[in-house]
C-alpha cells in the first residue's frame, strides 16, 4: 500500500490494482484483521479477491458474505418487513432510479437497478435506522459488461474544500435535510438532517448523496438558501474531477470492502447476459465495527 494513501489518495496514488487488493483465506479472523487494517491504517478500502462465492448459490452467497465478515464487525439488518437480509442483494429487478420524465427516483432501490449511480456513502441516509461504519459488496456473479466500482477519497475532497473553498466547507459542516424515503424505519421521519462533513474520533467523516439532499429540500418544502446551495454545487464540481476516482472492475468472488464513514463509492451503469439466472449480483453488508477496530488510530491528524 502507498504510504500516502493513510491520510488521502488520487488514482495516481495506486500504481496497480494490486496495491489494494487481498488474496481471500479461510482463516476468517486473520482476513478481518488484514481488511481493518486496510480500512483504518490504510485507504479506507480493499478487495479481497478469490473468494468461492462465483461458484455457490444465491442463498449460499449471501451466507458466506455475512460469515466470512463475521469477525470484522456486527451485520446490520437492510430491507422491511419480510424483504429483510443481512446480505442484501444487489441486482437488477427491473428498478430505474430515474422516473419517465427522467427526474430522480427518490422512493426506488437503485441497488435494484442497472444504471449508473453517482457516488454517495450509505451513511448518509442512516439506512433502516443505521450508521454503518464500512459496506462489504461481494461478487457473486459479474455483469456481461460494465458495473464497475467507482470510489474517491473523502478526505482528499475535504482537504481540496479547504484549500480552494474554505467557505463552502464551512456550510457543508452544517446540517443538511437528507431524503430517506427509500430506507425509512416504520415510524421514523423520512428525512435526516446531518453535515456533510464532521469531525468524530479526531477523523473527518461523511454523510455525502448529493441527490438525496435534493429531494429532501422538494419533500420539506424549504429549499436552501443561494449559499448553501452554492456550497453543495462546489462539492459536486469536485465530485466529477476524474483525477479523483479510481475505477474497480469486481469479479465473480472479489469483495469490495469500504470503510463507509471516509470513502464514498458509486457504480457505472451494466447490462447483464441474456439469461436472467446469469445476472449481476452482488451481495451487500452493512457493518458496525467492533469495539477492538475503532481503537485503531490515524488519518488527518492535522485537521
Amino acid at each position: 500500500m502507498p504510504r500516502e494513501a493513510v491520510n488521502g489518495w488520487t488514482r495516481q496514488t495506486f500504481a496497480s490494482s494490486g496495491a489494494f487488493r487481498l488474496p481471500y483465506g479461510p482463516d476468517h479472523a486473520l482476513l478481518a484483521r488484514r481488511i481493518r487494517a486496510e480500512l483504518l491504517e490504510g485507504p479506507g478500502f480493499t478487495v479481497v479477491t478469490g473468494t468461492p462465492a462465483g461458484t455457490m448459490s444465491t442463498t449460499a452467497a449471501q451466507e458466506f458474505a455475512v460469515a466470512m465478515l463475521r469477525h470484522l464487525g456486527e451485520a446490520l439488518p437492510q430491507g422491511r418487513g419480510p424483504d429483510t437480509a443481512l446480505g442484501w442483494l444487489v441486482r437488477d429487478e427491473g428498478v430505474s432510479a430515474y422516473t419517465d420524465d427522467r427526474r430522480f427516483h427518490e422512493n426506488a432501490y437503485t441497488s435494484r437497478s442497472r444504471g449508473y449511480l453517482h457516488l454517495h456513502n450509505d451513511r448518509a441516509v442512516q439506512p433502516f435506522g443505521h450508521l454503518p461504519d464500512c459496506i462489504a459488496l461481494l461478487t457473486h456473479r459479474k455483469a456481461a459488461q460494465g458495473g464497475a466500482s467507482v470510489l474517491m477519497d473523502g478526505w482528499t475532497v475535504h482537504r481540496i474544500l479547504r484549500e480552494e473553498s474554505p467557505r463552502a466547507l464551512d456550510l457543508l459542516g452544517a446540517p443538511y435535510a437528507i431524503d430517506r424515503r427509500h430506507v425509512t424505519p416504520p415510524g421514523a421521519d423520512p428525512v435526516v438532517r446531518t453535515p456533510v462533513f464532521e469531525q468524530a474520533d479526531g477523523r473527518v467523516h461523511l454523510r455525502c448523496n448529493l441527490k438525496r439532499i435534493e429531494t429532501a429540500a422538494e419533500l420539506t418544502g424549504d429549499p436552501l438558501p443561494p449559499d448553501r446551495r452554492a456550497a453543495l454545487e462546489t462539492l459536486r464540481q469536485v465530485l466529477g474531477r476524474r483525477e479523483l476516482k479510481v475505477t474497480i472492475p469486481l469479479e465473480d468472488g472479489d469483495c469490495l470492502v469500504i470503510d463507509d464513514r471516509r470513502v464514498l463509492h458509486g457504480r457505472t451503469s451494466y447490462e447483464d447476459p441474456s439469461d436472467a439466472d446469469r445476472r449481476r449480483c452482488l451481495v451487500r453488508v452493512m457493518l458496525r465495527l467492533k469495539a477492538a477496530a475503532t481503537s485503531v488510530s490515524g488519518g488527518l491528524e492535522d485537521e
